[in-house]
This record gives C-alpha cells, sequence and structure tokens, in this order.
C-alpha cells in the first residue's frame, strides 16, 4: 500500500512547489528535470490503475501540473533568448563593427547559453510525441508549446539577421545594377545567403534536436533574395540569361545538393557541415520563377515567330534551293546564322526587322550546328527557328509549374 500511496502523495507538494511565487526560477535547478520525470511516472501510473478510486482525478491534476511545469521552460526560454538578444543587438548597434567580430557576437555569443536551454527544450520535445493510439491527423498535446519555441527563436534571430541579409543583397544589387547582369547577380547575392543559412543551420542544432521549423525560418531569411531577384527574372526578356540562370540553379543547387547529401555525416563543402541541409527546397522559389518566365517567352517565340508566320516567296522556293549549289569559303560551310553581312539573309526567319526574344547573338547556337550532315539551306525558317528554341530549353523545363499549361509538355 505504501509503494501504491506515494503515486498520490506527490500531489500536494509539487502543487505547492509549482503555484508558489518565484516558481519560475524551479527550471534553473538540477532537481527540475527529476520533478518532470515524476510527474511523467505519477502520470503512467493512473493511466494503469484506472479502476483504482479518484485515478482520474489525480490524473487529471497530474496533467495539469505537468503542463504548467512545460510552460515554465517555455517562459525561460523566451526570456532568456530575449535577453540574449537583446544584449548582442546593443553591441551590434553601439559601434562599426568588422566581419570577424559580428560573426562572434551573432554566433559564438549565441552557442554559450544554448546548452542548457537546449536540454531544457528537450524536455518539450520528448513529451510532444503522440500515443500508440492516436488517430491519424492528430497532433502531439505538447507540441504547441515546442511549435512557440520554435517561433521564438525564429523572430529572434530573424531580427538580427534579417537587416544584415538585407543589407548585403541590396549592396550586390547596386553593383549589378551598372551592368544590369541577371545571372551575375544571382550567382553572387545566392552564394552569400546560402552561407548565411548554413550557418544558421549549424546554430539551430546548438539549440534544437533535429529540424523541426527550421527550413520555415531560412525561408524568411532567403526574402531579401527572392525580392531582389524575382522581379529582374520576371522582366528578364532575353532567353538565353533565362536558360543561363535555369542552369546555374539546377547544376550548382540542385544537382550539387543532392551530390552532397550522398556523402558522409562529416563532410564539409566550402567549410560549411551542410549534410542534412536541403539547400534546394529554398531555393526551388527562384528557379520556378525562371522556369515559368522561361516558358512564356519560349511560348511568344512558338505563337508570333513560328506559328504565326508568314513566309515570304524565297521561302518557298524549294525546288529552286534544292538545284542552289552550297557555296564554300576557304573550304568552311557558308554562315547561316543571320548575323549582320550574312550574304544567306534569306534562310533564316531571325533577319527579320521584329526583335525577338530568341535572337543569334544570344542562342549562342547557328544553324550550322543543328544537324550534322544536313542541308540546312533547303530548311524551311521556322524549322530553323523551333530546333534552336526546343534544343535552348529541353533540359530547363522538363518538370514545368502546374499553372503555365505548357503547351512543350502537354
Amino acid at each position: 500500500m505504501k509503494e501504491n500511496l506515494k503515486y498520490y502523495e506527490y500531489l500536494e507538494p509539487i502543487t505547492r512547489r509549482l503555484n508558489a511565487p518565484g516558481a519560475g526560477n524551479l527550471v534553473k535547478r538540477k532537481e527540475f528535470p527529476e520533478m518532470l520525470a515524476n510527474l511523467d511516472a505519477c502520470l503512467d501510473y493512473m493511466q494503469g490503475h484506472s479502476i483504482q478510486r479518484e485515478a482520474a482525478t489525480y490524473r487529471s491534476r497530474y496533467r495539469l501540473l505537468l503542463t504548467r511545469a512545460l510552460t515554465l521552460i517555455r517562459v525561460h526560454f523566451t526570456n532568456s533568448l530575449r535577453s540574449l538578444a537583446a544584449d548582442v543587438s546593443q553591441r551590434v548597434g553601439d559601434r562599426q563593427l568588422n566581419d570577424a567580430t559580428q560573426s562572434a557576437l551573432l554566433y559564438a555569443k549565441f552557442k554559450v547559453g544554448a546548452t542548457e536551454l537546449k536540454d531544457l527544450a528537450i524536455e518539450i520535445q520528448k513529451r510532444a510525441v503522440l500515443p500508440a493510439d492516436a488517430e491519424e491527423g492528430a497532433e502531439p498535446e505538447y507540441q504547441s508549446l515546442m511549435n512557440e519555441l520554435y517561433q521564438s527563436y525564429s523572430a529572434t534571430r530573424g531580427r538580427l539577421i534579417y537587416p544584415i541579409v538585407s543589407k548585403k543583397v541590396a549592396e550586390i544589387a547596386a553593383v549589378d545594377d551598372s551592368v544590369r547582369d541577371l545571372v551575375a547577380f544571382a550567382r553572387s547575392a545566392t552564394s552569400f545567403v546560402r552561407g548565411i543559412c548554413f550557418d544558421e543551420y549549424d546554430l539551430w542544432g546548438e539549440w534544437f534536436i533535429g529540424d523541426g521549423g527550421i527550413y520555415e525560418f531560412l525561408e524568411s531569411v532567403c526574402e531579401p533574395l527572392y525580392d531582389y531577384l524575382r522581379p529582374r527574372t520576371i522582366h528578364e526578356t532575353k532567353l538565353t540569361k533565362l536558360c543561363e540562370l535555369c542552369t546555374f540553379i539546377q547544376t550548382r543547387y540542385m544537382e550539387y545538393e543532392d551530390d552532397l547529401n550522398d556523402s558522409d555525416d562529416d563532410a564539409t563543402i566550402n567549410g560549411y557541415k551542410g549534410r542534412k541541409l536541403d539547400f534546394a527546397v529554398l531555393i526551388q522559389p527562384a528557379l520556378a520563377d525562371a522556369q515559368t518566365r522561361l516558358v512564356f517567352l519560349a511560348l511568344a517565340v512558338l505563337r508570333d515567330e513560328i506559328e504565326y508566320y508568314k513566309p515570304r516567296p524565297e521561302d518557298l522556293e524549294y525546288p529552286k534551293k534544292q538545284r542552289k549549289p552550297s557555296l564554300q569559303t576557304n573550304g568552311k560551310p557558308p554562315v547561316l546564322s543571320g548575323r549582320k553581312g550574312d550574304n544567306n539573309d534569306s534562310t533564316d526567319v531571325s533577319t527579320s526587322k521584329t526583335t525577338s526574344a530568341l535572337d543569334d547573338d544570344d542562342v549562342g547556337l547557328h544553324t550550322s550546328q543543328l544537324a550534322d550532315g544536313a542541308d540546312k539551306q533547303t530548311w524551311y525558317p521556322t524549322l530553323t527557328k523551333a530546333v534552336r528554341l526546343l534544343s535552348r530549353i529541353y533540359r530547363l523545363v522538363n518538370v514545368c509549374m502546374p499553372a503555365t499549361n505548357c503547351r512543350f509538355c502537354s
């Protein structure tokens, strides 16, 4: 009987301790984890001995006390984080700091008290689990408290990091404005933001176990990049630049990250411990914008320069073209690119006066490269245009956005 009564007798002393003035200081004491373990033991006992008198009442009260204890953790965690951030923010704002000093304040300072607060967060996390008989789609009982920790940390770090990222991306954009190069801006800005994301990912691991909430936070860190890159992308009129942007993102961050994830846990790339961070997820919106704009311009070329192309008389003189011998210049085939000075202007639709998103100077692919051994002088102009267009985009829009209703994929 004495063994069973201890689960009932624990209620009064723990109630007094958790409701006493200054109860928030309990979370700093070494016996606090033991207190939580005792509450768990009492709850398990009441659950397993539900036929005992007043077991349901005691179970309800113990659950309230456990919620109270975990709430104290949340309050202490939030207050400590706010105090730490205020100290760092004041030091950063008091004077101009070099990159090394600023990094020490923003990262090293945040690692000092992280272990203690991480241990407290684990107390909530290990109780935010679903029971075995939970319904599908149900949320763990204490998951909301854990989400509050994620949100508090994300908001606090965001107030420190977001202005730095915004300022740096704006500086890169200001330099880029002098040359108006979409791809150059994307390379510089994305590289900088990626480095910040890896640093923040590593710091997150000092505060929490697992990736819950990290990607939502990093998406907000990437917002300055999207804010500057998206307008440039949707206003780009040259297919070449959009193709370069898609190729850059796909080869540098999509395929590259896959290779990184296949490596060992301790692998480092460019100094970052980044095996578990999937940066491809974060850069996907930028790729989607570029692909959407690329499909839009490609459809415009398809409509205006192929589907609605009005043939000239010389375009329809196929028998005459067949009889006309191919000219040779220094043993080389004639240039059919449609550039100025080309003596075969009539064979390429790009010689028209209208401006095209698929100009030869932009595409970088001449008709002489399209099909070895073919007599391209006899090609109908829209065939040349279509082959050149498809050769540029078919590897870049193989997975199109549903909203585009891409005619190339349907």
